[in-house]
């Protein structure tokens, strides 16, 4: 037997002969609905294959020794700038004391509109010219030795910093009066505050606060310069709105459970403290790079703050009952959690579930087909008898 014959014994596909083919009006109609339901689930297999379904995972996080950024937008109604101080520490033992870098300061007026925004970043050239006699030696009123000297106001107040004393609006410091620093104050006493911008922290466990005063760190405390805040004829207080606060780059599905946050009090002695705890996420996006960023849950709590004020009048208010302030305390969780994007399934899954279709929608349209030819046949031949 040639090989050509040998062949078409395994024709699974035999062929009919066209004179022995019957052509049926029910046969048109069943091939017309059978093509219609394949055209109908192959576009259901086509948007089946198009979907992307997000797919979450938990994992441990052992990523160590990170940075991570905090991204906030917090305004204070009834707080003027320039008694308002930023600090981060954590369980390094890093500390940022009024931290100006990637900070914003925007002064608000008492009805709300904004008056001036600067940036807390030194700026040399920015600083005001004082002339001053070359042979000037300022007086650093018993902070220092007699033999050092106190420039500028600031000198004076760093130096007051190092003593652990309340330094105030500077009344009686000649180098203040000179630079015009207590008209400073009273010029601003009725303004508000907006704090916008990035802070760079390790991820351990850690707080940042906003809090009155300038501050500094003594080996058994953390210590801010209250004197101002205490004393002002206008009663200010840590009223705030928190317009942003986020943890690492922004993702349109992280939602942030402080942004939008109103409190409100009429108590200048008053603490609020926001507990967070931060989750790393990663995303995966389909035909993007992953992006790294953290989401986070909050539990607060505020209290009125009762004593604390140290007898002595040159020593600031200090932790013994508090200070006044917004502190956020955030810790670091140990798992990850990985928002993978995937196709609901494969091409080839797409290719094989469109060969179904078109078999099984053909087979079971013959079936119906042929029930229908062999009921119509026996009904004429009982109308024939």
């Amino acid at each position: 037997m040639p090989p050509r014959r040998r062949l078409t014994t395994f024709d699974a596909f035999s062929k009919t002969v066209e004179d022995a083919r019957v052509r049926t009006t029910s046969g048109g109609v069943v091939t017309i609905v059978a093509s219609v339901v394949i055209f109908l689930l192959m576009i259901s297999e086509w948007v089946d294959y198009r979907t992307i379904v997000n797919r979450p995972e938990l994992i441990v996080d052992k990523n160590r020794g990170e940075r991570m950024s905090i991204n906030l937008n917090i305004t204070f109604s009834r707080l003027p700038c320039e008694l308002l101080t930023l600090d981060v520490m954590d369980v390094s033992g890093e500390q940022q004391t009024e931290v100006s870098h990637g900070i914003v300061k925007t002064r608000i007026s008492p009805t709300g509109q904004i008056i001036a925004a600067e940036s807390l970043e030194p700026n040399a050239a920015a600083l005001p010219k004082i002339n001053v006699d070359e042979n000037y030696c300022g007086p650093c009123y018993g902070a220092k030795d007699d033999t050092e000297c106190c420039q500028t106001c600031d000198d004076v107040r760093q130096a007051y910093q190092t003593k652990g004393w309340a330094f105030g609006d500077g009344h009686g410091v000649e180098q203040c009066q000179r630079e015009n620093y207590p008209a400073k104050i009273e010029a601003v006493k009725h303004e508000g505050c907006n704090v916008a911008g990035k802070l760079s922290v390790n991820k351990v466990v850690g707080n940042f606060h906003f809090a009155p005063g300038k501050s500094f760190t003594s080996p058994q405390m953390h210590v801010h310069d209250l004197d101002i805040y205490t004393s002002s004829d206008v009663v200010h207080t840590f009223t705030h709105d928190i317009h942003h606060l986020s943890f690492g780059p922004l993702h349109p599905s992280i939602h942030n459970p402080l942004d939008g946050t109103k409190k409100t009090t009429d108590e200048r002695n008053f603490n609020y403290m926001y507990f967070m705890k931060v989750v790393s996420t990663r995303f995966e996006r389909i035909g993007e790079a992953p992006l790294e960023t953290n989401q986070y849950s909050v539990t607060s709590h505020e209290r009125p703050i009762r004593g604390g004020r140290d007898e002595d009048h040159k020593h600031s208010m200090h932790a013994r009952g508090g200070i006044p302030g917004v502190f956020f305390s955030y810790d670091i969780s140990p798992m990850k959690v990985i928002n993978r994007e995937e196709r609901s399934k494969s091409f080839g899954s797409f290719l094989i579930g469109v060969c179904a279709v078109v078999g099984g929608v053909l087979a079971v349209a013959a079936v119906i087909d042929k029930g229908v030819w062999e009921a119509d046949k026996a009904l004429s031949r009982k109308k024939a008898v």
